[in-house]
């Protein structure tokens, strides 16, 4: 009977700790437009989407769940690159939040965490702030800095006397304040929508900002900005550099841990295996955490397909005279692939290198293929630059950056050059561009295989 007894008393705490753990948000939405309510945690600085609610006005909406750690959630608005419509709540375990989310902002309402109560208060005090930095609300130098000094005059002391018998966050809170101000500041100066101050325009606290303070820990992490700030903060610190480069940057950081970050976010980026193998060498050492481990190996594996040697992805679309064309048509030939539009300033500042290129290589086993994205309403004015600009090569028309070719080359941006070898394979799938000597380089180098 005591077994018995034993038993059922372990099953009844086990249950009552699990259940001790979740975590409720309960909430109403007043954005005026149906909208998506998504829930996110932060991983190496970074949002994660872990749950969503469609909603509509009015409308209630929960969210329940056992939290992986004790730190900030976000709960907002849009794609997890968004840095706007999202805001940090205190998650511990067993916390009942209770909020009413704007077309805004977000605010408390009925029995909340003090740890909450804390947070809110510094979000309404450094709201106006985040809206004209993050938010890119247009607004002039004049006007975005004394209200930033304003904000860095009161905050060495706020935390004090706003305690929460959570000694963990009453520190992180500290910490927030801190990170928050420098987050916001920089993404001001940085944003290219901002009238770009100079150093005699900057405020007391941007001339006496030292970016090293945030750089030689990664408390970065435990902030859903960690890794734009990290960014931010490296070019801040790097502004004078007349030519600064990656070694550069990766060097200028502090703590290990956001050195292997800093690399992981321009690696990235990157569409070319041979360029992401040339970066990743050098700072194999760097990547620490399971988690950028993880993330090295999934770009890798993304990009494993474009390696040079690997079978080129065919693709096929017509020309001015509507006749079909592959790029499959041209084994025995290397191939020179330029996706590009009308509208796209730097396609066109290509041309002039691209054609001195095509007159140099005119008698050799070469092949200028050029892939348009321009949309369908565009056609005739495709077929008119042509004409205009006396444009050589082949010419194809894609219909779209959203045709074949940018979905299997992975192509966000253009101009995109791509370079395929006499056997259909692939060189690399983000060349030099004809601006750069290097692709002379490698198409002779190829043309003597």
């Amino acid at each position: 009977m005591k077994l018995y007894l034993l038993f059922f008393a372990f099953l009844f705490t086990s249950i009552f700790t699990a259940h001790s753990q979740i975590t409720e948000i309960n909430g109403v939405s007043k954005k005026k437009k149906p909208l998506t309510i998504k829930l996110f945690k932060i991983i190496s600085g970074q949002l994660e989407e872990i749950a969503f609610v469609n909603s509509k006005f009015n409308a209630s909406f929960k969210f329940k769940f056992k939290p992986d750690y004790k730190g900030y959630y976000v709960l907002g608005f849009g794609d997890s690159q968004d840095p706007k419509n999202k805001f940090k709540l205190y998650v511990k375990g067993n916390d009942r939040i209770n909020l009413e989310l704007n077309d805004s902002t977000y605010l408390l309402r009925g029995i909340n965490t003090r740890e909450n109560e804390v947070l809110s208060l510094w979000h309404k005090l450094a709201f106006n702030i985040e809206r004209r930095s993050v938010y890119f609300i247009p607004s002039h130098l004049n006007g975005f800095f004394p209200q930033l000094e304003n904000l860095a005059s009161k905050v060495k002391n706020w935390a004090s006397g706003k305690e929460t018998n959570n000694a963990e966050f009453d520190e992180l809170m500290k910490t927030t304040v801190e990170y928050d101000l420098a987050y916001f500041a920089l993404a001001f100066i940085s944003s290219s929508r901002a009238s770009q101050p100079n150093v005699a325009d900057y405020n007391p606290y941007l001339k006496n900002f030292k970016a090293d303070q945030f750089l030689q820990n990664a408390r970065l992490y435990n902030f859903p900005y960690g890794t734009i700030m990290l960014k931010n903060l490296v070019s801040f610190k790097n502004r004078n550099l007349r030519e600064p480069n990656l070694e550069m940057a990766v060097m200028s950081i502090g703590n290990d841990t956001l050195k292997g970050e800093y690399v992981l976010s321009e690696a990235s980026i990157l569409k070319s295996y041979t360029s992401y193998q040339d970066m990743i060498g050098s700072y194999e050492k760097y990547f620490l955490t399971e988690d950028q481990k993880t993330r090295k190996k999934k770009y890798e594996l993304k990009l494993a397909k474009f390696r040079p040697g690997a079978e080129a992805i065919n693709f096929t679309y017509p020309d001015r005279s509507g006749t079909m064309i592959s790029l499959g048509d041209f084994k025995g030939k290397i191939v020179l692939v330029d996706v590009w539009a009308t509208w796209c300033g730097p396609c066109i500042a290509e041309i002039p290198f691209l054609k001195k290129l095509e007159e140099e290589f005119h008698d050799k086993n070469v092949v200028f293929l050029s892939v348009s994205t321009d949309v369908e309403k565009d056609k005739e004015k495709w077929k008119k630059f042509i004409s205009d600009k006396r444009l050589g090569g082949i010419q194809l028309f894609a219909n779209g950056g959203s045709s074949t070719i940018s979905k299997v080359y992975h192509i966000s941006g253009i101009p995109r050059f791509m370079l395929f070898d006499k056997n259909g394979h692939i060189i690399d799938v983000d060349s030099p561009r004809p601006s750069d000597p290097k692709l002379r380089e490698i198409l002779n180098e190829y043309l003597d295989r």
